[in-house]
């Protein structure tokens, strides 16, 4: 029972760092500071998704074929890059209340999309 508590009291510090320091990136006035922990944890799943694929793919008999093998993958991938998405949304709300209208990180950057009261002079 103590290492249950202690396990979800662990993982909710290393959450609410996660957050708290994806909001004080998001809200440098550079794009690129916000989207280093979501790029970081899709490139951690991608590798992950890489390095179980043999394993997976050597257990087809058990897994249904290949269909099975393949869901498998697609359904790990989906599963694993839940926390991108979490760290994203965080960016891409973090990043409307600064004003910009869409902050896409592709978007090319124009001189309106922050307001001037968040700009250092």
């Amino acid at each position: 029972m103590t290492a249950i508590v202690f396990s979800l009291v662990l993982i909710a510090v290393i959450a609410f760092g996660l957050w708290y320091f994806e909001r004080y990136f998001a809200r440098k006035p550079s794009r690129t500071a916000g989207l280093v922990m979501p790029v970081a944890f899709f490139i951690i799943s991608v590798v992950a998704i890489i390095q179980s694929a043999p394993s997976v793919f050597s257990q087809m008999a058990e897994t249904g074929g290949i269909g099975g093998a393949i869901l498998t993958l697609v359904l790990s991938f989906v599963i694993i890059n839940l926390p991108t998405l979490l760290v994203y949304v965080v960016y891409y709300r973090t990043r409307r209340k600064m004003g910009e209208d869409r902050p896409w990180p592709l978007r090319p950057r124009t001189d309106d999309t922050v307001k001037s009261k968040n700009r250092k002079s």
